[in-house]
């Protein structure tokens, strides 16, 4: 798909990232979560680009993701890693941001070293996760970019 990136295939992710931002500055934005401070390092014109340890690795929850995708119509996510059981918190948190970014017509834009079926295959949740993968693939597809967010 054309927003589902290897590794190999970085320099697309860059460039589609360059050519989205259409010359806009890159800057940090800061959201306030329930009295807390969340930054996302990177944003320009709309979209916010952060890595996967960034959104996933840290104690964020539900509404942290919400106001993320709210704020945002475009996230690009790098350095996705394949998941499994010694990381279960990370990809309980992926399928929060996921959900997140689903409910709010956010588009994606992954870097990810798997596709999203082969992203956690085992470990707890991993079932669950199979959900996720569907949403993945479907914010994919022709019809979830084009589409007009809600306002």
């Amino acid at each position: 798909s054309p927003v589902w990136f290897t590794p190999d295939q970085k320099a697309d992710f860059e460039t589609l990232w360059f050519e989205l931002r259409g010359g806009e500055p890159e800057e940090p934005a800061h959201l306030t979560v329930l009295g807390r401070d969340v930054v996302i390092e990177r944003t320009a014109g709309g979209m916010a680009r952060a890595t996967f340890e960034a959104l996933c690795a840290r104690p964020l929850g539900p509404q942290d993701y919400l106001a993320i995708a709210g704020r945002f119509h475009t996230i690009f996510l790098e350095d996705i890693p394949v998941l499994g059981p010694a990381n279960h918190h990370e990809a309980r948190r992926f399928v929060t941001l996921i959900d997140a970014l689903y409910e709010a017509k956010t588009r994606l834009v992954g870097l990810a070293v798997a596709p999203p079926e082969a992203l956690y295959t085992e470990g707890v949740g991993a079932f669950e996760f199979e959900r996720t993968v569907s949403r993945l693939n479907e914010m994919a597809s022709a019809d979830w970019l084009t589409h007009e967010r809600p306002a």
